[in-house]
């Protein structure tokens, strides 16, 4: 997922596979700012499916979306895993600059 995608255009993306629940945007650790992923929550497991379904591999903001179900919350989770503060696989990728970011202001 982009790190400039909205939760806007989130909910307007997943509400196509059914009643979202909520939507939590992951945030680096370090500078609170989105880092590429985010958890949608449906009312119904059927929403849910079809999410995965449906949704995995869509386009948006000229990124793929990957869809997974998340198996549990774990303590420490609420904020990325690598060691710069976003996801780890952010850091074995050539392109990733986590100080983009530090250019823009996010609401």
């Amino acid at each position: 997922m982009s790190f400039y995608t909205t939760e806007e255009q989130l909910y307007e993306l997943f509400s196509r596979a059914g009643e979202i629940k909520k939507i939590v945007m992951g945030l680096d650790k370090n500078t609170k700012t989105p880092c590429g992923f985010c958890f949608v929550m449906y009312y119904s497991r059927e929403d849910t499916e079809d999410a995965v379904k449906y949704i995995s591999g869509t386009i948006l903001d000229d990124r793929p979306i990957r869809v997974d179900f998340d198996w549990g919350f774990q303590d420490g989770r609420q904020w990325g895993r690598g060691r710069s503060g976003g996801q780890v696989r952010d850091e074995y990728r050539t392109d990733y600059d986590p100080d983009i970011l530090l250019n823009f202001k996010f609401l």
